[in-house]
């Protein structure tokens, strides 16, 4: 009955063998020739209901329906069926067909391939499920560098934004120094003018003492400005000082150190103690102590002689500075009368 069972068992697989399908193992097998008694050691390559492949660890000459046992291990468990080999290259390769297996074994080994398939099932999902999540990582990581450059692109726009209005500003703030400084030049030259006025006419009046008053005599007004021409010469006269100043250039926000050698209330002239690095309309602030007073005055370069001697025109000076800074001058003008 057995034989019976294992005959229509046979005649199944080999109607059925396109369909049945193969599962990939990679297990130690052995392949005992039934008819010599040699036993060659070989690898398991896949298996299906109907038979298996195998690979010969030593080349092995075996022809085409030579009688065969195969035994392996799948899963654990040990399993031997006969069999014929129903193919081979010739040399390592292997292609079994099962024979005279039993409904049994067959049930055996059916469920063992069904374990096999769950197997190669669960891995395909989880290297197809490692995939989805490799792929949804490169789209998570595309997406944030697509928003990385669209941020930097923003603020590469944004800073020359700002360095277009920044250079608009300077602009502007130079045009208004170059119209403070051509400003204050047109009031030096009214200033200029109106002291040689009052010059000429202080020395029209001295020559015309000693001479009778005319019938018309002169308006004192107009006599006034020769008394008041003395003392605006010693406004402006220079002193010579000696003394530490120290000289904050605006635009490039650099120091220049130096020494006072002579000083008014327009300006002064500075020996630095290096090279001046700038020219000539370049806004200053100029910083020094006299007698125990400290100053910090407003002004703009008016020349530079010699590479370090450089002419310091003062320009919005406070009251209170104008004020202290001509009582230190009237009294060193009184100090040099008195010699």
């Amino acid at each position: 009955m057995e034989a019976k069972e294992a005959t229509e068992s046979m005649t199944d697989l080999q109607s059925n063998r396109r369909q049945i399908p193969r599962f990939d193992v990679d297990e130690p097998a052995a392949m005992q020739l039934v008819m010599h008694g040699v036993r060659c050691q070989c690898r398991i390559l896949d298996l299906s209901l109907g038979g298996c492949r195998l690979y010969a660890d030593d080349r092995a000459e075996v022809g085409v329906s030579t009688r065969v046992e195969v035994s392996f291990k799948v899963n654990g468990i040990v399993l031997r069926f006969p069999g014929a080999v129903q193919w081979t290259d010739g040399r390592h390769m292997f292609g079994i067909r099962f024979a005279e297996m039993s409904s049994r074994r067959r049930d055996e080994l059916a469920e063992i391939l069904g374990e096999v398939e769950e197997e190669i099932t669960a891995r395909a999902a989880k290297e197809a499920a490692a995939e989805r999540a490799a792929v949804a990582q490169i789209t998570v990581e595309k997406v944030v560098d697509d928003l990385l450059s669209e941020q930097k692109g923003q603020r590469i726009l944004e800073e020359k934004e700002n360095q277009r209005r920044l250079a608009e500003l300077e602009e502007i703030r130079l045009q208004a120094e170059r119209e403070i400084h051509r400003n204050h030049l047109e009031q030096e030259e009214i200033r200029k003018k109106a002291e040689r006025e009052g010059l000429l006419l202080a020395v029209h009046f001295r020559s015309s003492a000693a001479t009778p008053l005319p019938v018309n005599p002169v308006p004192y007004s107009l006599a006034a400005p020769a008394k008041a021409a003395p003392r605006e010469r010693r406004a402006q006269s220079r002193h010579e000082v000696n003394t530490a100043a120290v000289i904050q250039l605006v635009n490039i926000n650099s120091k220049q150190t130096g020494r006072i050698i002579d000083l008014s209330i327009g300006g002064c002239r500075i020996k630095t103690d290096a090279r001046f690095p700038v020219g000539i309309y370049t806004r200053a602030e100029t910083e020094f102590y006299l007698e125990g007073l400290p100053f910090r005055l407003g002004g703009v370069v008016q020349a530079i002689h010699n590479g370090n001697l450089v002419g310091i025109r003062f320009l919005d000076m406070s009251e209170r500075k104008r004020e202290q800074l001509e009582q230190l001058i009237a009294e060193m003008d009184a100090a040099g009368e008195s010699k």
